[in-house]
């Protein structure tokens, strides 16, 4: 575990998302949960070598998978957005299934057949502040890159936490994302208000306002690939090819090219149906 801020820590030791831990006066504030049981049992471990208050709560960032096998894990009351509520509910029990699969980093690991998927203990709409110390931590919601998505923000020590509304060297998540609210809020980010904090990324850990930059790039391309999938007549039969030409901008680890790209499919044919949808309901 590394210690980024005075009593912030990160792991980026075990697969899947990124974890941080918030050692304030009334307790532990976590961000994110490992998905495998040696791995839950490791972080616990480690949690308890931190000591803190009496208080235990784990921030969940958003829906994708490898998150939500971190949260039927966790051994402390989870916090999320409110829409994720609903978003959980709908998820099918069985995980092995394509559409599970498309959905984070974690197919690469075995997984039960079937799963029962927790529910968040605490929702919030748009915001919630959580006086731990003596200055508060702002958990948000930014539905940008995520219908369910939080940023967890600690001004005392100018972090934030931001999921993976940023991520390098991969493709975005687009099965829940809105493009324009998205890339406000990595303009946002990107402004001289988060100039001196520590930015970490629910993938990639500590990055740069640089790479903050370059996932607005990223999402302009994006938007323009979509653009062009709305103006065709028979969309779903370009995707495939409309993937390869999008990853091929990412310098991508070995091995991940296959996962990446169902990931990247996935999205922008959910992104066609919603936009059809809400298109049918208008």
């Amino acid at each position: 575990m590394k210690e980024i801020a005075n009593n912030i820590f990160i792991e980026q030791s075990y697969p899947g998302v990124v974890l941080s831990a918030l050692k304030l006066s009334h307790g532990l504030l976590v961000v994110d949960s490992p998905f495998r049981v040696d791995d839950q049992q490791s972080w616990q471990q480690k949690l308890a070598h931190l000591g803190g208050g009496i208080g235990h709560l784990t921030v969940m960032l958003d829906t994708n998978t490898d998150r939500l096998y971190g949260m039927q894990l966790s051994e402390f009351p989870v916090l999320a957005q409110a829409n994720s509520f609903e978003i959980i509910q709908n998820l099918p029990l069985n995980p092995r299934i394509p559409e599970m699969q498309a959905r984070s980093n974690s197919e690469a690991y075995d997984q039960s057949h079937n799963v029962r998927w927790r529910l968040p203990d605490i929702t919030y709409s748009n915001q919630v502040f959580i006086h731990w110390d003596d200055e508060p931590v702002v958990i948000t919601h930014q539905p940008g890159g995520h219908l369910a998505g939080s940023w967890v923000r600690y001004e005392a020590e100018k972090v934030i936490f931001v999921g993976d509304s940023v991520v390098i060297e991969q493709p975005p998540f687009l099965e829940w994302c809105d493009l324009d609210i998205w890339m406000d809020e990595l303009t946002w980010l990107s402004s001289d208000q988060f100039k001196d904090y520590k930015i970490i990324s629910g993938r990639n850990g500590e990055i740069q306002q640089e790479s903050v930059l370059r996932m607005l790039d990223t999402l302009t391309m994006v938007k323009a690939h979509m653009n062009d999938l709305l103006d065709m007549e028979e969309p779903n039969v370009e995707i495939d090819q409309m993937a390869d030409n999008l990853l091929s901008a990412f310098n991508i680890k070995r091995g991940m090219t296959e996962q990446y790209k169902n990931r990247l499919v996935w999205g922008l044919k959910q992104f066609l149906h919603q936009y059809k949808t809400s298109k049918a309901e208008d």
